[in-house]
């Protein structure tokens, strides 16, 4: 490794040996994320009523509470239910931004934008949230205005208990939610496109706990008349592989490296692995969810499956699912598992979480590491301490999310760095040796060298190219960053510094 050593003009520094200074480290990797729910205000907007400026500061001190924990990216739901949190030719501002569907930020702003903005200035990703298929949360209080789906067609949604549901099985539906996920991965920053579990609705019981089903009896009618053989469940099933298989291309097809990430439900069927999930929700059935297809063909690149059972009893149990999961990764997509952090309290104290990540770290051989928490909330609050806990003994190093070898694999270009006073203060400079080079760097990661001992001191944008010399630190590295968390390697300058 090629050390560069800045020559000062001015006495006050004074240059280190580089004997003195062993070569830093590869940066550790792991996937740190949360989701943030904006239905029902659950994590942001705290209410919908809130002036901009209260909601963007808000937004700042969530995500500053995201960086100082040591998490790396945040998975924000802008798509609760047919609407959007983001500017959108394609459906209305939401009313869990506002209080008014349709309504029109004022001063104007949009909070997706300013978030993948200021998330990426705090080294963190940002994963836009879409419920594809929920279409009105509470129809009866809060209707469809403007040009939300089921306005422009009602025929296109169904009522299924007090909620309001796009029927999957029209092909006018589905291409609509492809067009909106496209529109946000072309027009935004994103760092990913994330799908939740809401494919078919959860089923509902009356109170007569009589099954209510779901009525699309129109679509499979409709379908069958084409000609069609399967029966409805593999019928719905194929309706959201058409999709899931389209929403990958699509977003591939358009900028490869925003990674499709899928959170279904923790488990693939009941009995599966042989004597678990007793009792438990079949999404296969239920959900119209093949999430073992999704994975085995490579239609997502992250597998967030919710695991948000303890790790024992083993009949619905956090290892069991997660190693069985890891056992079907044949298409070697991430696996970052979803944990239940806002369970603490009921059935597991916060120790469990820690256990958790432990027992995702000890799989480390077989995949990278990584998991999100549901939801942020817990972590905000440090509900039973658990995000003091995580901050000393889970994330006490700043970790980079894992690459994505199968998404791209350039070879990131040297960086060259100068030093240089202005005043009394010291600044470090750095660029890519080869200017030719600079649109491969999506990012740069800051190492410092202090007390005897390396420390990724930070994620950087692209654009950020120089910084105020740390103070105590005796050496920094630079290393240029992909687009799929590809890192070249470490180019390094010792200055001491006089106190």
């Amino acid at each position: 490794m090629t050390l560069l050593h800045a020559t000062l003009a001015l006495a006050l520094a004074i240059p280190f040996a580089v004997a003195q200074i062993p070569e830093p480290p590869q940066p550790l990797r792991e996937f740190r994320a949360a989701w943030v729910a904006t239905v029902g205000n659950i994590n942001w907007p705290s209410k919908a009523e809130l002036p901009v400026a209260a909601q963007q500061a808000e937004m700042l001190a969530l995500l500053d509470k995201a960086a100082a924990l040591g998490l790396n990216a945040i998975v924000f739901q802008v798509r609760p239910a047919g609407d959007a949190l983001y500017r959108s030719a394609l459906e209305p501002w939401s009313y869990y931004l506002s209080g008014t569907m349709g309504k029109t930020p004022e001063p104007a702003w949009d909070p997706l934008e300013f978030a993948c903005t200021e998330a990426h200035k705090r080294g963190l990703e940002l994963h836009a949230w879409f419920n594809p298929f929920r279409a009105l949360t509470s129809p009866d209080k809060h209707p469809a205005v403007g040009n939300h789906i089921a306005k422009l067609h009602p025929e296109w949604c169904i009522r299924y208990g007090s909620t309001l549901w796009m029927d999957p099985g029209i092909a006018g539906v589905r291409d609509r939610a492809r067009a909106v996920l496209l529109d946000v991965a072309r027009r935004y920053e994103v760092d990913g496109i994330h799908i939740d579990d809401y494919f078919y609705p959860y089923p509902l019981k009356d109170k007569n706990k009589q099954r209510i089903e779901f009525a699309d009896d129109s679509s499979f009618s409709a379908y069958q008349a084409t000609g069609g053989a399967l029966e409805r469940s593999a019928w719905r099933r194929q309706n959201i592989d058409s999709f899931v298989q389209s929403v990958y291309a699509d977003i591939k097809a358009a900028k490869r490296w925003v990674k499709v990430g899928i959170s279904p439900f923790g488990l693939y069927r009941p009995n599966v692995p042989e004597g678990t999930g007793k009792g438990a929700l079949d999404p296969f059935e239920e959900l119209g969810a093949d999430s073992l297809k999704w994975l085995h063909e490579g239609w997502l690149d992250y597998l967030a499956p919710q695991l948000y059972w303890p790790i024992e009893p083993t009949n619905l149990s956090f290892k069991t699912y997660y190693d069985w999961w890891l056992s079907e990764n044949t298409a070697h997509r991430h696996i970052f598992p979803g944990i239940a952090t806002d369970r603490i309290g009921t059935d597991r104290g916060p120790i469990e979480i820690l256990q958790e990540i432990s027992a995702v770290r000890s799989r480390q051989p077989l995949t990278p590491s990584g998991h999100l928490h549901w939801n942020f909330k817990s972590l905000s609050v440090d509900k039973s301490k658990v995000a003091t806990l995580l901050k000393s003994r889970a994330y006490t190093a700043l970790a980079l999310p894992p690459a994505t070898p199968w998404l791209g694999n350039e070879v990131m270009p040297d960086p060259i760095i100068q030093v240089e006073m202005r005043g009394a203060k010291k600044f470090a400079k750095w660029t890519a040796l080869d200017p030719a080079a600079l649109p491969k760097v999506g990012r740069w990661v800051l190492q410092t060298y202090a007390g005897k001992r390396w420390q990724t001191k930070a994620v950087l944008p692209a654009g950020t190219t120089e910084i105020e010399w740390p103070k105590g630190d005796l050496a920094i590295a630079v290393r240029a960053c992909g687009l799929c968390w590809e890192v070249g390697e470490a180019r390094m300058v010792a200055v001491g510094v006089k106190n």
